[in-house]
């Protein structure tokens, strides 16, 4: 967002130390986002080019249409189809298709009834099989979409503005850097705020902070050397979106909306997350791998046996090679896995230790350091 206002310099705290936006005052590399704090109330008015009296309807539809929604983007969401086949898009899935492909031929050309039957017995045992590893997976791979719709659900879903000087109320998703917001208690914050009036106003901050008291607000600029370092609960005259008002209430500009708040960057963090194997997993992977380079081996040796040496025909001899490699094949490794995880976290819920996903267990085992938030609440408060 604030990429896009103007370059020019505002003055900034009691000494008349100069700050410029872009370059984040006295730090070159400090990001424009990370200023707001360090303007007087009168600079930050000024840089957004509004008043006490708020915005124009006009000049807010400008706006919107400039900044955006006042919304968090969403990641590509995967198909069903997508995850599927990335569940059953291995080497060892593939031979047992292959398997059940020859087996459902098998049961077609058999000539008893008793052949047919456990031929496709075979074929549904296969198809179970592969269904109930490719469900264990696509339930396990959620969690960070999951994450980032707990983030959506904080959100505040309407906010009261002032627009042509007069109060009102507009859903938050229309809110632009520029509107002047006021919030009373029990409000959710619709975007980040550089606070102008308070009156005992306090806001929790536990979502992004971990500090499970509430936070007293004020007006006044903080004095910082280097603004991008001071921690978003020292700066007491910023008001973040998502959190909670618990006490008071206040009227703030608004100056960074959507993806640029601080509760939109750990939003893009989440949806940016990059999925990786535990080295359990990945020995797995690497285990799957020689099994079927052996499976495939050994099979093509029972063909060559079966059908050179004792002369069955060709489809019975595939047949005695494919039962041979679907004997070898671990397809229940996964499952195996899953339940070795299982008990795993039960015994150290008998300890008071909750772990809630199943590879976690796993990585535990490397852990030589655990840093943990001193309030112990560095989520919701809870």
């Amino acid at each position: 967002m604030s990429s896009k206002i103007d370059n020019k310099q505002a003055t900034a705290t009691s000494d008349d130390t100069f700050f410029d936006v872009e370059k984040g005052g006295a730090s070159s590399d400090a990001k424009s986002t990370d200023v707001w704090h360090v303007l007087d109330t009168q600079a930050t008015m000024e840089r957004l080019d509004t008043t006490r009296n708020g915005l124009s309807s006009a000049e807010a539809e400008k706006r919107l249409e400039e900044y955006g929604p006042n919304k968090m983007s969403e990641k590509e969401r995967k198909s069903l189809i997508r995850r599927i086949w990335e569940q059953v898009n291995n080497v060892l899935v593939g031979i047992l298709v292959v398997v059940a492909i020859v087996s459902a031929a098998k049961a077609f050309t058999a000539k008893t009834t008793e052949d047919a039957i456990t031929n496709w017995l075979e074929v549904a045992l296969i198809i179970f099989v592969i269904t109930l590893n490719a469900w264990i997976g696509i339930m396990q791979e959620g969690s960070a979409e999951k994450a980032a719709d707990a983030l959506k659900a904080m959100l505040s879903s309407e906010a009261e503005v002032i627009r042509d000087g007069k109060a009102t109320k507009v859903p938050a998703e229309n809110i632009v850097p520029g509107d002047i917001v006021v919030v009373k208690l029990g409000d959710r914050i619709p975007a980040d705020i550089r606070m102008i009036d308070v009156s005992n106003l306090a806001c929790t901050e536990a979502s992004l902070t971990g500090e499970s008291l509430p936070i007293d607000k004020m007006t006044d600029a903080i004095d910082a050397q280097n603004p991008a370092e001071v921690p978003l609960g020292d700066r007491k005259n910023m008001a973040f979106s998502a959190t909670l008002v618990s006490q008071g209430r206040g009227v703030g500009v608004v100056v960074e909306t959507g993806d640029h708040t601080q509760i939109g960057t750990i939003n893009a963090l989440v949806n940016n997350v990059e999925t990786q194997k535990t080295a359990v997993l990945e020995q797995i992977d690497r285990v799957s791998m020689v099994i079927a380079i052996f499976v495939i081996i050994v099979a093509i040796i029972t063909f060559c046996v079966a059908f050179f040496q004792t002369g069955l025909g060709p489809l019975d001899a595939v047949g005695i090679a494919l039962v041979c490699a679907v004997a070898m094949i671990p397809e229940g490794l996964a499952s195996i896995v899953s339940l070795t995880y299982a008990w795993a976290v039960s015994n150290m819920a008998k300890k008071n230790a909750i772990v809630r996903v199943l590879p976690a267990v796993e990585t535990l085992g490397s852990v030589t350091v655990i840093c943990s938030d001193k309030t112990g609440t560095p989520t919701k408060n809870e």
